[in-house]
């Protein structure tokens, strides 16, 4: 097997020159394919012809790792990878796969460190991979000067949202700690809910049982069981009291006291009973008033709207009422020309319409957020009468039973003991239900951790971090384009990773980068941007998920009418911004303390770079007729293996 090797130093500014069609270009789809990329982009003909398997050899802490990925033949791309891992790779002269690109992908997520939280609250939530951080290693030649897109493959809808999403994480404004804080806070949230749901339905079912047991104390009442009278008590007692009176009354029956029936029970029961007939009839009639009161607002309303709707319609014909005034020059009429006031007196008299008009309008509004507040009143109020009523008819219903049952045989014990049963087994379900002390206790405890959280999570702190890291980008940003000679490099200029631009602030306007114009500008802000972004993250190494390389493919493009131009000035001024672009590369490379290994595609020659020499490096110059200069070798084409 035939290896095409292209060496690249890490401590050097890395370039490739040479003419057009020599496979310059492919280098970044390259890398971008051995990195598990989804789609092949490595341009078909001989690069593609001659190549079986196209491989990338990465610097991981001490070793190194070779990722290779088979040709795509005929198909969209392949999914056949290669890995290896060694202190020093040795290339194989034969290579079967033994991954899946997926495979990779998840293995450069564990090298990368990436959390496995969901990220974002849209439609575009989940993890963080590997494939969304190279966003910020390639500018290719398309982009490297675009208006539109400061970042690789965020020029489609869906990249750019996921970009968006995840630039907080990338950036170390959201790190692992506050992401882990961000899911357990969801839980949380989610189980405070549950808490106060089932707390909330068990006080419901408690104050609905309370219906049941002033039944059970009137029974009690009337078997002689307790002393106080139901005219004594009414609307008076919580159900804690119920329950307390009634746990007495169980003591007097498992203590086998003897009760003593007290005159007028049962005439007292009677009346209760009466009592609840009469309140279960008012309260029928009430919501039946409710109802047709309801009724009556709604179809209030409905008129309403469609009263609206149509002054709308009419004030919707006026429209060109303004513009009509605005033709009338003094009293000339702007169609036949003659000099009248009868025109314009009918437009006057629209326009007096038009006022009044705008006036029913907005009443009619103002009437509808009345008519809507009274319904929702209305509402409530019905659902209140409803659930006294339900209580009413389960008192009434309880006791009429037990009334029945022990008005025949209150006078036996066995009928106390059967009463004592039925009022045991009622007090154990009331227990069950209201005790919430361990829900209580619990919901206490998640609310506690959910304020502790939240203070982590302070929006302000949060918001004050994100601040100073894009204001220090922003700094770098500036000073980088200062170096170019970019336009607006005084401005304040801000990173916005909310938008994925720039955006340009001075005493007068704001602009964003699509606004400022200028190939040359352009061009100094991707650069720009795209470095300031990897010098931050170097200082802040432990949040840093960035692969430390950088590819950009001929930036010069945007000089190139006025390289070839062949009046001296323009093109020495061509030349020099060509060599501006070397300058900020040397620059980057010296305060990163070549941290970052940079490559830059390029048709300048290497003039434009000489006097950088102790910092750039050529590492082919395809260029002539030599033996190599391509990408693909001219003995492979020969040989058309």
């Amino acid at each position: 097997m035939r290896i095409r090797i292209i060496p690249f130093v890490s401590d050097f500014v890395n370039v490739i020159s040479g003419d057009n069609a020599k496979g310059k270009s492919a280098i970044i789809s390259i890398i971008d394919y051995c990195l598990a990329s989804s789609k092949c982009s490595i341009p078909i003909g001989y690069i593609r012809d001659l190549t079986s398997w196209f491989g990338i050899i990465i610097h991981h802490n001490d070793g190194e790792i070779l990722l290779a990925r088979k040709e795509a033949g005929l198909d969209i791309v392949s999914t056949s990878m290669y890995i290896q891992r060694g202190k020093k790779i040795v290339i194989p002269h034969a290579i079967e796969e033994n991954a899946n690109y997926k495979d990779i992908i998840l293995e450069l997520n564990k090298l990368a460190q990436l959390t496995g939280f969901d990220l974002g609250e849209k439609s575009i939530a989940q993890p963080a991979s590997f494939r969304d951080l190279i966003s910020l290693n390639f500018q290719p030649q398309h982009l490297v000067a675009n208006p539109y897109a400061l970042f690789y493959k965020a020029d489609t809808y869906q990249n750019r949202e996921k970009l968006i999403t995840i630039f907080p994480y990338i950036l170390g404004i959201l790190n692992d700690r506050l992401l882990s804080f961000k899911e357990e806070l969801k839980e949380l949230q989610t189980q405070a809910k549950l808490l106060k749901k089932e707390i909330e339905q068990r006080k419901n079912i408690a104050n609905t049982w309370l219906s049941e047991v002033k039944s059970y104390y009137a029974i009690a009442y009337e078997l002689g069981l307790t002393d106080s009278k139901l005219d004594d008590i009414e609307n008076s007692w919580s159900s804690e009291k119920y329950v307390n009176q009634l746990r007495n009354v169980l003591n007097k029956i498992n203590r086998n006291v003897i009760p003593i029936i007290k005159e007028g029970a049962s005439s007292q029961i009677s009346m209760r009973l009466a009592e609840l007939d009469e309140k279960e009839y008012q309260t029928a009639i009430s919501i039946q008033e409710k109802k047709e009161k309801l009724r009556l607002v709604e179809n209030v309303k409905i008129s309403n709207i469609n009263y609206g709707n149509d002054i709308q319609t009419q004030n919707g014909r006026l429209d060109a009422l303004s513009w009509l005034k605005d033709c009338f020059d003094n009293n000339s009429c702007p169609f036949c020309g003659s000099n009248n006031t009868l025109a314009k007196t009918y437009i006057d008299n629209y326009s007096v319409l038009s006022l009044e008009l705008n006036n029913l309008s907005r009443k009619v509004t103002d009437s509808h957020r009345v008519f809507t507040k009274e319904i929702s009143n209305l509402k409530s109020d019905l659902n209140k009468l409803e659930a006294l009523l339900n209580q009413i008819r389960i008192e009434k219903q309880t006791l009429s039973q037990e009334n029945q049952d022990y008005q025949k045989q209150h006078q036996m014990l066995n009928s106390i003991f059967r009463f004592g049963g039925k009022l045991e087994e009622s007090l154990k379900n009331y227990d069950k239900i209201a005790n919430n002390g361990s829900l209580v206790s619990d919901l206490n405890e998640v609310n506690n951790r959910i304020y502790n959280i939240e203070k982590e999570l302070n929006s302000d702190i949060l918001e004050q971090n994100k601040k100073r890291i894009l204001q220090n980008i922003s700094d770098k940003i500036k000073y980088y384009a200062r170096i170019f000679g970019a336009e607006y490099c005084n401005d304040n200029i801000l990173f916005d990773i909310e938008n994925l631009t720039l955006q340009f602030s001075s005493s007068s306007r704001k602009d964003f980068l699509w606004e400022i114009g200028s190939g040359h500008n352009f061009m100094s802000y991707h650069i720009s941007t795209i470095l300031a972004i990897h010098e931050y993250l170097l200082s802040t190494k432990e949040y840093n998920k960035v692969p430390s390389f950088i590819v950009f493919d001929q930036p010069s493009q945007v000089y190139f009418p006025e390289l070839k131009n062949k009046k001296k000035v323009n093109n020495e001024e061509a030349v020099l911004k060509v060599k501006r672009i070397f300058q900020v590369l040397a620059d980057f490379k010296k305060r990163t303390n070549s941290q970052v290994q940079v490559i830059i595609i390029e048709h300048a020659g290497e003039a434009t770079w000489k006097d950088y020499a102790d910092c750039i490096k050529l590492i082919r110059n395809w260029r002539g007729k030599k033996k190599d200069n391509a990408l693909i070798p001219e003995e492979w084409i020969e040989a058309g293996v």
